[in-house]
């Protein structure tokens, strides 16, 4: 039975099956043809990053926490939302096709793994880190969250006004999107519930902080990554978007290593 103890076995799994759907889609041509160009372009490439850099990545995170490094499993809970967001996206929007069973899977597993990690690692008291290095990680976290959810507030708003498709899909043929969803619903308000409690000094906001920058960290990755393959196709790409992850995926680099190592200092 797995339990808040042992919850990081849960990880394994979800690496493996990650490593699988990428080795599958990667190895078999066309395998997003019945998604629109744009779709299958970005997903093709997300699979590359989760082979060559999330799965190697978790894999020494999964060897440090059985170690009972405090810093890993928070990074592991960032990898998991990290990976439940992405297969969200598959399992709502991607034309249904033989993975299917592996999308939910991997974000069944996520989700749980997320619910039963956390209940492990949650800290309470004050946080005695510095107080200008958490005021600077809470305020880039808070800059990005509040940044992208105004963002598509606007872009959904204008959409609903003007009775037309958000910019940020067309060209998908998706009926909605689920990155709306997810963005708007959960992981921006998270991440600012997190840089909240950083800010008030609670060790409770290191440690959601902790996991919001390891996901922030690899969504701007994963969305420069993936415009950048639309940009050397010659397809449609949001220069805005481009350009904002140039800055904020290296800028997201400070933020991550301290609270990590402030985090290790809890353990």
């Amino acid at each position: 039975m797995v339990t808040k103890k042992n919850w990081v076995f849960m990880f394994l799994p979800i690496l493996v099956l990650t490593a699988v759907s990428s080795l599958v889609s990667l190895l078999v041509p066309d395998f997003y043809f019945r998604d629109s160009a744009i779709i299958a372009m970005k997903s093709s490439r997300l699979d590359l990053l989760h082979l060559a850099l999330v799965v190697p990545l978790g894999i020494v995170m999964f060897a440090l926490a059985l170690k009972e490094k405090l810093w890993a499993k928070l990074f592991i809970l960032g990898i998991m939302a990290d990976l439940a967001f992405m297969f969200g996206f598959n399992a709502f929007s991607l034309v249904f096709n033989e993975l299917f069973l592996v999308y939910v899977a991997i974000f069944s597993l996520c989700i749980f793994g997320i619910i039963l990690g956390y209940r492990e690692v949650q800290r309470t008291g004050e946080n005695r880190e510095r107080r200008a290095s958490m005021i600077v990680s809470a305020s880039f976290l808070m800059l990005f969250a509040t940044t992208a959810y105004g963002a598509w507030l606007i872009e959904v708003i204008t959409s609903t006004i003007n009775g037309t498709v958000p910019e940020s899909i067309e060209g998908m043929n998706l009926p909605s999107s689920v990155v709306h969803v997810f963005d708007m619903g959960l992981a921006l308000p998270m991440i600012i519930i997190g840089a909240v409690l950083l800010y008030r000094s609670k060790t409770s906001g290191l440690i959601v902080s902790s996991i919001t920058v390891t996901f922030t960290f690899l969504i701007c990755v994963s969305i420069l990554w993936m415009e950048l393959a639309l940009q050397a196709k010659g397809m449609h790409f949001d220069p805005g978007k481009l350009y904002s992850m140039y800055a904020l995926a290296p800028l997201s680099i400070y933020p991550l290593v301290i609270l990590h190592r402030s985090a290790a200092k809890l353990s």
